[in-house]
């Protein structure tokens, strides 16, 4: 779908951008991190001086494998936390969209989505107001001019939804909103996002 394959694109894109903000935050973290490691590490090893030297090895290799293991710990949460700004910012951007974007967004998702030609399209307000007075004449040319009928209506309804809109046909609802399909995209695009961020 030509919708969510550029919803996915501009993920990628926006994990670029970000990149080299988020990364010199992780490394800062890190570094900070590795330094109150470093300094619990002393401090206890301080603590142990006073018994054998065979118990202090132990300690200190005990301790600083469950420094280790904290530090890789905060890492994976700091990376977790970058990964889901990105997906955040999408969403805020695309909700964003300057009105001629926004509809041809929609236009295009419409056009990939729409089966009859006689569906029903539920936006929100906000999703609504976004769009020009001939959209709907354009898409209903559009499709009858792809073969399919050119009925398609924009319901009265509105539904809480950011971005995006739900497609009704016959009582079965279709959820095309932005963060629906972000939400289902997520499998595949958050692997690539975190290859992005954290490539060595």
């Amino acid at each position: 779908m030509a919708g969510v394959d550029n919803i996915k694109d501009k993920i990628l894109q926006d994990a670029e951008l970000k990149e080299k903000e988020i990364l010199e935050k992780a490394k800062l973290q890190a570094n900070e991190i590795v330094e109150k490691a470093n300094q619990k590490a002393a401090s206890r090893a301080k603590e142990l001086s006073q018994k054998s030297v065979h118990d202090v090895s132990e300690k200190k290799r005990i301790i600083n494998s469950n420094v280790e293991l904290e530090m890789r710990k905060d890492v994976l949460a700091a990376k977790q936390q970058a990964i889901e700004k990105v997906f955040d910012k999408v969403l805020e951007k695309m909700n964003n969209f300057t009105d001629s974007k926004y509809e041809q967004v929609i236009f295009d998702m419409l056009m990939a989505s729409v089966e009859s030609g006689e569906e029903e399209v539920v936006m929100s307000e906000a999703g609504k107001k976004k769009l020009s007075a001939d959209f709907l004449n354009k898409l209903n040319k559009a499709l009858a001019a792809a073969g399919r009928k050119g009925n398609v209506k924009i319901s009265d309804e509105i539904r809480d939804i950011s971005g995006g809109f739900i497609l009704k046909s016959q009582g079965v609802e279709i959820n095309n909103s932005f963060e629906s399909i972000i939400r289902l995209s997520r499998d595949e695009i958050e692997p690539k996002v975190a290859e992005i961020f954290f490539r060595a």
